[in-house]
């Protein structure tokens, strides 16, 4: 799904004219995993942007098990010069034979349906996956090392009132199937100042609040978007909880850009959670906003046996977001702002689709 749409074009844009050190990134090579995914395609197409706008000339290795999804999403960039798919699985060593300056990893499983039916791939992914990518750095002696974590290392709030700073350690129940996402991210977070301590890899970890996007699967089982495809079929939104918890958010292009910050600016070994810290919306009320956006209702509706297996504990998740500003980022976007902007995008698409 190639995004051609002004507001999506507008925002890739805002973020490729940032006020960062972009030549660190001229003439290199940048290893992405997880490059179609939801964050992972944004962050092809603001380097693409900067490539073919200010001959930025870094070259995007994009990595995934997917060729046919690649092709789509950058169908846009295929035989460009700056730009090439990897097929690879990074719970295998990885082999390549050519020169690599800078690893973002990003592949993951990232939504409930997935924690739930695929529960040994979304732990080594993380774990395994990454042990293979700081190896595989080690060898190309790599300037930098980008861990793309989450909120879910935070676990559950010891207080509903708590905030998650980066020092935050709260409750995960280890012995449960749901556990295993959160766990492997707390693995891999440590592994990382493992390799930062014995053999001085530059690493640097964005925490990613709960990320929505145009660029987000259509089929994601994650209750906002969920919502937000609700809304762009209009269609009333299903909410499967009474809707009270209270989370950060970030929208994609607002993410890349946190992320980018950590990349060019940010200090080895430290976190920095990436998340917009204006109005804390709870679930119910984002529902009932995107309702309000498509002219529909609210309706109550008790998850499966399956999803619910997948769902997140916490009450509330509230991550402030003082230590990325100290880098200089500020998000674009609000929820409301950012949901909007979502909705508008995909309904064209969809809408597109269904005349084709």
């Amino acid at each position: 799904m190639y995004i051609n749409h002004k507001i999506y074009s507008d925002d890739i844009n805002s973020v490729a004219n940032e006020n960062l050190q972009w030549e660190k990134l001229s003439g290199k090579n940048l290893l992405l995993t997880g490059a179609s995914g939801l964050v992972g395609t944004v962050l092809v197409d603001v380097l693409m942007k900067k490539n073919r706008a200010e001959n930025l000339n870094v070259k995007i290795f994009a990595a995934g098990r997917n060729e046919k999804i690649a092709n789509e999403r950058f169908a846009d960039y295929l035989g460009d010069k700056n730009f090439e798919f990897l097929k690879l699985d990074v719970n295998a060593p990885i082999e390549i034979d050519f020169p690599v300056d800078f690893i973002i990893h990003a592949a993951s499983n990232t939504h409930p349906l997935l924690y739930s039916t695929d529960p040994v791939g979304t732990m080594m992914t993380n774990i395994l996956g990454t042990y293979n990518l700081l190896e595989f750095g080690l060898q190309k002696k790599i300037e930098r090392f980008v861990f793309v974590s989450s909120v879910e290392i935070y676990g559950k709030a010891l207080d509903e009132d708590d905030l998650f700073d980066e020092k935050y350690c709260g409750y995960i129940d280890c012995n449960t199937l749901r556990a295993g996402y959160p766990e492997a991210k707390r693995a891999a977070e440590a592994l990382c100042q493992s390799y930062i301590s014995r053999h001085n890899l530059n690493i640097v970890i964005p925490r990613l609040s709960r990320i929505y996007g145009a660029t987000m699967r259509l089929n994601d089982s994650k209750a906002m978007s969920e919502f937000i495809m609700n809304g762009v079929r209009g269609e009333d939104i299903v909410l499967k909880s009474k809707g009270v918890p209270r989370f950060s958010y970030c929208c994609a292009t607002d993410c890349v850009s946190g992320i980018l910050f950590c990349l060019l600016k940010g200090k080895c070994g430290e976190a920095y959670n990436v998340a917009d810290s204006s109005e804390i919306l709870s679930l119910r009320e984002i529902a009932e906003y995107i309702s309000s956006l498509a002219g529909k209702k609210v309706v109550f509706e008790l998850p499966s046996e399956t999803q619910a297996k997948g769902f997140s504990k916490a009450v509330n998740a509230i991550m402030p977001n003082e230590k990325l500003r100290g880098l200089g980022w500020t998000p674009k976007d609000d929820t409301r702002s950012g949901v909007k902007k979502t909705v508008e995008i995909l309904r064209a698409i969809v809408s597109k689709e269904r005349l084709t």
